[in-house]
């Protein structure tokens, strides 16, 4: 449990006191229970989002729960105003609607009131959501090329690799332990990937890691002395008094999810991307250029789902849209037809 949330509903979840005990029992049972059933990552969004609808509700002093229809839907035509995109709305409302049916209160985000709200702003605002721009082998040799054995530069080149091998999001990837590693004799590797996204119950799955990746990784462990737990960990920085006699750089702990996205940003930097594309950078990047590549190569669909650990078509076609419509059909009439000659 993440201590910044704490271990009381107070703690996690303000603007509770107003409820009713009928209504705070049930919630404080069902508390306890997503604790230990729930990720953290996923118990810091829904968190998130209840302090975003609870401050609409305070200052306007509405009840947060429960909520009448009214209060909710006016809430919806809130995140309109603000700019929010429909999949965030979506969200928040799919927080609100939790909350209730944990306390045993009527749903106000199923009422009519409500959904016409939302389908007003889905009318009105793209449902097209913005997509981490890819990071695929082409541009992560480039960098694995670079000169310079720093720390950062060494922890950098092993993260990429293996978020490109495991196509891992990024919740995975610093959750990697050298317990979860396994290197062969052949010089290639195993990773056990314990938990994902759409794996909350932990069954697994062992994802192949390359000759190179191993390499890498083997220079990292070697260069930070990590002999167990966590591989990606945070680098203490210059002007400390924690350098090494080589000047590198001092380990601390573990990575947290949003260093992810900050080290590929730096990538990309050094590889010279435009701006534009270096503000789409996320922890995610090198997942959707996997992905990118995967289908380039003509590897089939249902191969790149397993290595991505997804359950439906719906995230590995979005991310390789224009791949994809590069091989469609009227891609292949044009070449017959000579229109792209």
């Amino acid at each position: 449990m993440p201590k910044s949330l704490g271990k009381s509903l107070a703690a996690w979840v303000p603007q509770l006191d107003v409820l009713q005990p009928a209504a705070l029992e049930p919630l404080r049972a069902w508390w306890g229970r997503a604790r230990r059933v729930y990720p953290d990552a996923t118990l810091k969004a829904w968190r998130c989002d209840w302090v975003i609808y609870g401050g609409y509700c305070a200052a306007r002093n509405l009840s947060p729960l429960p909520a009448s229809p009214d209060a909710v839907a006016g809430f919806v035509v809130y995140c309109k105003e603000a700019g929010k995109k429909p999949a965030t709305v979506s969200r928040y409302l799919s927080t609100i609607a939790r909350f209730h049916r944990a306390a045993q209160l009527f749903n106000p985000s199923s009422s009519e009131a409500v959904q016409m709200e939302l389908k007003g702003l889905t009318n009105e605002v793209s449902v097209r959501q913005r997509q981490a721009r890819g990071l695929g082998m082409a541009e992560i040799q480039e960098f694995l090329n670079s000169p310079g054995d720093n720390f950062p530069a060494l922890r950098e080149r092993a993260m990429l690799c293996v978020a490109y091998d495991a196509m891992t999001r990024r919740s995975e990837l610093i959750s990697i332990d050298v317990e979860d590693l396994k290197f062969l004799d052949d010089r290639t590797g195993r990773l056990l990937i314990r938990r994902s996204k759409t794996d909350q119950t932990g069954k697994g799955h062992v994802a192949y890691l390359s000759r190179q990746t191993v390499g890498f990784l083997r220079v990292w462990l070697k260069a930070a002395g990590i002999k167990e737990g966590a591989v990606f960990r945070r680098i203490i920085g210059r002007g400390t008094v924690t350098y090494d006699r080589k000047g590198r750089g001092r380990i601390g702990g573990r990575l947290s999810p949003e260093a992810v996205a900050r080290a590929f940003k730096a990538v990309a930097r050094f590889l010279k991307l435009p701006a534009e594309d270096i503000e789409g950078i996320s922890g995610h990047s090198v997942r959707v250029g996997a992905t990118q590549d995967l289908l380039a190569l003509n590897v089939d669909l249902a191969s790149v789902m397993r290595e991505g650990r997804w359950k439906s078509v719906r995230m590995p076609m979005r991310y390789g849209e224009h791949v994809m419509a590069a091989r469609g059909g009227m891609a292949r009439a044009a070449e017959v037809q000579g229109r792209d000659s």
